[in-house]
């Protein structure tokens, strides 16, 4: 039955995700045509932002579920509760310090970054919106929790599913009856934070009703506890936002706002690949730590390796058919844009994605480190690295014409030579295995993505890829070789049956 529902997770975490990025495969064209390149940059900008003030909020936050989970799954009830109620509490606490930290920022923001006269209004907008959102997630974010707590993640699937739908609605009925704004998307954002809140109130008085909020059992305790293991966490978020969240800033401020909006473009597919990447490798971690908390470590070892090989299997397809045939998709997906412009884009986005071509595995091998809550080795690597990156950044930019094919470029040189040279080894430590007990499924999943490009480069010559049409098809016949080569690559036979069992029974329960 775990294994069934680690598929199911997996399985409706992939739907929602394609809806979402349907959603914004659609309306990213229509945005950058009507507001620019200047302007469109500013949204992701707006986001960096917000991910930085994040930083402090995952103190307690980014371990609060795996703490929950773990008393939860031991069925201390009680425990649980307080850690439920003092997150609660103190997020209570910081989303009003962070409404006046923002407001402060945003009305000082035409001092701290260079913004275009003709869209001052709506860059603020923007901001202000987006820490909004930002704010009354963290207040409902307790709420989220209780799906992972139960590792029921297909329903917050099926919510997310419902919410992108209800967004769409509303940024066409937005983009077609009003003039363009950027500032459309952080507030229909905001709309759907409060849907989801809502929601997920119900949600968990429905399948957690033993867990609730309750002032009296605010445990000061609890509050240390999460504050030293979620400390590593807050560490490694601010030091993987200089290794790469700088980008967009940086950009900014050197290079302007035009070329920040090319790079913010460019990082759109990228982006959402780590999006891809965070869902499928996170549908594991709730039985990750269901294993651990009962020293179940050759399961969780077997559970960690099936994951990885999972992983190539669904990403290697897609990241390679990007890297062979991205000219062509953008040169259809931004039929406004100037070959030259075309160029560039394909250049920083495969410059942005490379990182992810080599860190398949990182994803899933990170999410050791909180499952064992041994984060502070993790942290030290990872910031020294962001400070070279960023240092070698600048240097770049003052002595060289790079610009910003070195804003993105030197950051996925760190983070592969991270990925490569340390977390592969530190997830093994982690569990007190051999050292290079992961290394197999990582060479193989790269050995594997060379094979699947170099085959996509030979049969792209026979296919033709002018219209969306054809794209399609040429895509299909790309996508079905690669995805059949990979799974008998990857997988081995006993790997293969419990695959198609497991895809037999879900189709079994759908009827």
């Amino acid at each position: 039955m775990k294994k069934k529902q680690v598929f199911i997770n997996l399985a409706s975490n992939i739907i929602s995700f394609i809806i979402h990025l349907g959603i914004s495969f659609l309306l990213t064209p229509v945005l950058i045509k009507k507001v620019g390149n200047s302007a469109y940059g500013f949204i992701g900008l707006a986001n960096n932002f917000v991910s930085y003030a994040n930083i402090f909020t995952i103190v307690i936050n980014s371990m609060a579920s795996r703490f929950i989970t773990y008393e939860t799954a031991k069925n201390n009830n009680e425990q649980a509760n307080k850690y439920y109620s003092s997150v609660f509490f103190v997020n209570m606490v910081m989303s009003a310090l962070m409404t006046i930290a923002s407001t402060i920022m945003i009305i000082n923001l035409n001092s701290i970054l260079s913004i275009p006269e003709e869209i001052h209004f709506d860059v603020k907008m923007t901001f202000a919106l987006a820490f909004a959102n930002f704010v009354l997630s963290l207040i409902g974010s307790v709420f989220g929790m209780v799906t992972f707590i139960k590792n029921r993640l297909e329903i917050s699937a099926i919510v997310s599913i419902i919410g992108n739908i209800i967004k769409t609605v509303i940024l066409i009925l937005l983009f077609n009856l009003l003039p363009a704004k950027i500032y459309y998307i952080p507030l229909v954002a905001l709309i759907i934070a409060i849907y989801s809140i809502i929601v997920n109130i119900r949600i968990t008085k429905k399948i957690a009703p033993n867990l609730n909020y309750n002032f009296n059992m605010v445990d000061k305790k609890c509050v240390i506890k999460l504050s030293k293991a979620g400390i590593w966490n807050a560490l490694n978020s601010m030091s993987r936002i200089l290794l790469t969240g700088l980008d967009l800033l940086i950009a900014n401020l050197t290079v302007g706002a035009d070329a920040m909006g090319i790079l913010s473009v460019a990082k759109t597919v990228p982006n959402n690949i780590e999006g891809l990447l965070a869902t499928i490798s996170g549908s594991f971690t709730p039985q990750f730590i269901v294993l651990y908390s009962k020293h179940k470590i050759r399961e969780l070892i077997e559970a960690v390796n099936f994951s990885l090989k999972l992983l190539g299997v669904m990403m290697i397809v897609p990241m390679a058919g990007f890297i062979v045939c991205g000219f062509e998709f953008f040169s259809l997906w931004m039929p406004f844009k100037t070959s030259e412009e075309i160029l560039q884009i394909q250049i920083l986005s495969i410059l942005s994605v490379a990182p992810y071509i080599v860190s398949m595995n990182n994803f899933t091998l990170s999410s050791l480190d909180s499952v064992t809550n041994k984060l502070k080795r993790p942290v030290i690597v990872t910031i020294v690295m962001s400070i070279a990156s960023t240092i070698t950044t600048l240097i770049l930019l003052n002595i060289t014409n790079l610009g910003i094919y070195a804003i993105a470029g030197v950051s996925s040189v760190y983070w592969i030579i991270k990925v490569a040279l340390f977390n592969t080894i530190n997830a093994a430590v982690n569990l007190r295995i051999k050292w290079y007990s992961f290394f197999k499924p990582f060479l193989k999943n790269l050995l594997c993505f060379t094979i699947v490009m170099l085959l996509f480069s030979i049969i792209k010559r026979y296919l033709v890829f002018d219209s969306w049409k054809m794209l399609i098809l040429s895509a299909g016949v790309l996508g079905i070789i690669g995805y059949i080569f990979s799974f008998f690559f990857l997988l081995s036979r006993k790997e293969r049956r419990s695959v198609y069992f497991k895809m037999r029974d879900k189709l079994k329960f759908l009827k």
